[in-house]
């Protein structure tokens, strides 16, 4: 199924993935501009100030820019398929095939991006010392803002890189996919609450007032954050217990018959096997039909040997079966096809049918 695309001004493409910029970036751009032009000097605003804000704005944004092509190189190297790389007001991301992930992917497609900006402050900080002026002073905007972007989306907690790879570690170690996840969301709640503490305790144990420009930008990273990290906590909690639920817990035990045996013989199959279900099996061996055991008390005794088992079988929708084995995402994805088309499908082991689960009992339990 193809992916959705991201709205946005449309840059090319990368390593066949489409790079998109959000509009609202070129907003950051103005204010950056602004913000150096007026601060730049203390004799007003400075075109050379304002020259250095959009330097850096264009800085900040390549930065970005190569954070999230680390990623995508490291998903590639993966053999998984890149399908955008998008840049917005506040950062970016890139988004890719993630089907089947392992921890090691997870852990090394997150830690690329940090890195690759660790390897660009170095560069830009060594390459800063050897310029004079203004030359000298954007190269070591660009090397601290790439620390700053390699450092924050360090912090172990999601939706920073740092929390991916607490995520695979976690993973790797417990062997529970979904703890990884919640680990790195208490991660993240922790991260969000830190940034907003920093801002406001750090300015006051050195006896100063805190700076209104750091406090809003700690709120508005709190306002991203924390939501992100209680939705993957709760979505954890959620897909945990999911996964833990089998096609056969949810059904009821079933024995296969054949559809010319006769209500005794399906009773006393049923009563040899402990099932609470009949499922009937057409000529070619498939389920055509089901009825609860207990349906065929309402049968008169000594018209049970003689009585076809048409008088109590419910149909079933051809080939409304699911695998034994189906476990969580599986279960779902067996299942989902005959939601609305049948309110019951048989449960098929190695050997025949082992059980009937009604839609309605499984979609229950998977929530």
């Amino acid at each position: 199924m193809a992916s959705p695309r991201t709205r946005g001004i449309p840059l090319g493409r990368v390593l066949g993935a489409r790079v998109v910029l959000a509009p609202s970036t070129l907003i950051m751009a103005v204010v950056l501009a602004a913000l150096y032009g007026t601060t730049y000097s203390s004799d007003g605003f400075s075109s050379d100030g304002a020259i250095l804000g959009l330097v850096v704005a264009v800085a900040l944004f390549v930065s970005i820019f190569l954070h999230e092509l680390a990623h995508a190189v490291a998903a590639r190297g993966f053999k998984r398929e890149v399908h955008e790389i998008v840049l917005t007001f506040f950062g970016g991301h890139t988004q890719f095939r993630a089907s089947d992930p392992r921890p090691v992917e997870i852990g090394v497609i997150a830690a690329s991006g940090p890195l690759a900006n660790a390897v660009i402050g170095a560069v830009a900080m060594a390459l800063a010392g050897t310029l004079d002026g203004l030359p000298g002073a954007v190269t070591r905007y660009i090397a601290l803002l790439n620390f700053f972007l390699a450092g924050f989306n360090a912090l172990p907690g999601t939706p920073l890189d740092g929390g991916r790879v607490v995520n695979a570690i976690v993973w790797g170690v417990s062997g529970d996919r979904w703890k990884g996840h919640r680990w790195a969301a208490q991660g993240g709640r922790i991260v969000a609450i830190a940034t907003v503490l920093a801002a406001l305790g750090i300015p006051l144990l050195l006896g100063s007032s805190p700076d209104l420009v750091a406090v809003i930008w700690a709120v508005f990273l709190f306002s991203v954050i924390w939501p992100a990290a209680s939705a993957e906590l709760r979505a954890a909690s959620v897909l945990a217990r999911r996964e833990r639920v089998t096609a056969v817990a949810v059904s009821r035990t079933a024995v296969g018959v054949p559809y010319d045996a006769t209500v005794e013989e399906a009773r006393a199959s049923a009563h040899a096997a402990g099932a609470a279900e009949v499922v009937v099996l057409a000529a070619d061996g498939q389920p055509a039909g089901h009825f609860p055991v207990a349906l065929t008390d309402e049968v008169p005794p000594e018209a049970r040997p003689t009585t076809s088992l048409m008088s109590v079988t419910m149909p079933l929708v051809r080939g409304a079966v699911i695998p034994a084995d189906a476990v969580g995402e599986g279960l779902v994805e067996a299942v989902v096809p005959w939601v609305g088309k049948t309110d019951a499908v048989a449960v098929m082991g190695p050997d025949g049918p082992v059980g009937v689960a009604l839609l309605d009992d499984v979609v229950r339990a998977l929530q």
